[in-house]
């Protein structure tokens, strides 16, 4: 049995789990239960629930743990480290994340116990990073290697942020990010009689909603682009009163702030848009971006989110732009606004082909590929 162990409940995750309980002996162990009811979010600014079903069709369990119920480097304190994770059955535990306490304990117990180890890695070096840090890096990785048996990358800058980092690429197995593909897409063909471009995600800096806002506002002097082209703001935030007192300021009529979606909703904006833009100004990958691919959306993405390297093929597909350059966001939707009608047809239906490669299927495959490899390795020695 493989038992996956994770912080909490996560909306992208949940179907993934199903699709892989399906074809595996497999189960999951969360430490926290907060993401399945309404709880405060203070980067969303309000009270939410992502999604309403996030436990069924796959097996799972609660890890108990002392004081508050949240998700950070140091909560949960999950008070259980062996009972219900190093069971007879269990031959590999999977864990995401490779530098949080509680995976590091799990960790070396997993090696005294001789249970093979795989870790899911997002690490990516898109972000600088001081000297001291790559040092402490690569002195961690030097350290916990030997303890890991596969490392499960998400993407091409994992990939190779783990190998920068000394990790052997044998043990290094693509298990690409990934969503519910099926759930986003839409059988229409995207028309491009007029642009509608998508913002969704929480309203702080890193998300780089400004960055929109101000091409928009470089734009609008264009008054047949102000006509054209409509904006939709999804999400809420602490940025939210700047960001409208800036729409109001610079008279963006054209952009609607429509507040936070639960993942049953926002697939709909999805449907009705045609050119999705991710302008955060650090990401370790971006799933909204495979979720607008599903969508047949072009797609735009800052050269920090790390899944515009896997997915976005310059002019295929869409674009990536200089991080936190709002003018050179500028240029590339405008590129897309001055387009052919049937070219950016093609570029819609070109995204729609790249994340159909990227799918719950080719999880699965990569994650055979890692079991294979260690059961060989296992019968070598």
């Amino acid at each position: 049995m493989i038992k996956y162990l994770i912080t909490h409940p996560i909306q992208y995750q949940a179907p993934l789990f199903r699709f892989l309980s399906k074809r595996l002996n497999f189960s999951v162990i969360f430490r926290s239960d907060f993401s399945i009811k309404k709880s405060f979010d203070p980067t969303f600014n309000k009270n939410i629930l992502l999604d309403k079903n996030l436990l069924s069709g796959y097996q799972y369990d609660f890890l108990d743990h002392i004081g508050p119920n949240k998700v950070s480097n140091i909560f949960p304190l999950t008070t259980q480290f062996s009972k219900k994770i190093f069971t007879k059955e269990t031959k590999i535990i999977c864990i995401h994340g490779i530098k949080i306490w509680f995976n590091i304990i799990i960790i070396i117990l997993a090696k005294i116990k001789k249970k093979k180890v795989f870790i899911r890695e997002e690490i990516n070096n898109l972000k600088k990073r001081s000297i001291l840090n790559i040092f402490l890096n690569k002195v961690y990785f030097f350290i916990i290697d030997k303890f890991i048996d596969c490392y499960l990358s998400a993407g091409k800058q994992s990939t190779k942020t783990l190998i920068y980092y000394g990790v052997n690429k044998k043990k290094i197995f693509l298990l690409p990010h990934c969503v519910n593909n099926k759930k986003f897409k839409t059988k229409i063909p995207k028309k491009f009689t007029k642009i509608t471009i998508l913002f969704t995600g929480k309203l702080i800096y890193r998300k780089g909603c400004d960055l929109l806002l101000n091409a928009i506002k470089d734009l609008n002097t264009n008054k047949k682009f102000k006509k054209d082209v409509k904006v939709k703001i999804v999400g809420d935030g602490p940025l939210l009163k700047k960001l409208k007192g800036f729409k109001k300021k610079n008279n963006l009529d054209n952009v609607k702030f429509l507040g936070f979606k639960d993942q049953e909703l926002i697939k709909h904006y999805y449907k009705n848009s045609n050119l999705f833009i991710m302008p955060s100004r650090e990401e370790n990958w971006g799933l909204a971006l495979n979720e607008a691919m599903a969508s047949k959306n072009i797609v735009i993405a800052s050269n920090k989110v790390g899944a515009s390297y896997d997915l976005i093929i310059n002019n295929k597909n869409g674009y990536t732009f200089i991080n936190n350059n709002y003018v050179d966001l500028s240029k590339k939707i405008m590129k897309i606004y001055k387009n052919k009608k049937s070219d950016n047809v093609k570029l819609s239906s070109n995204s729609e082909k790249i994340i159909s490669k990227w799918s719950f299927n080719e999880f699965f495959i990569g994650l055979s590929a890692a079991i294979n490899y260690v059961l060989k390795a296992e019968k070598s020695n």
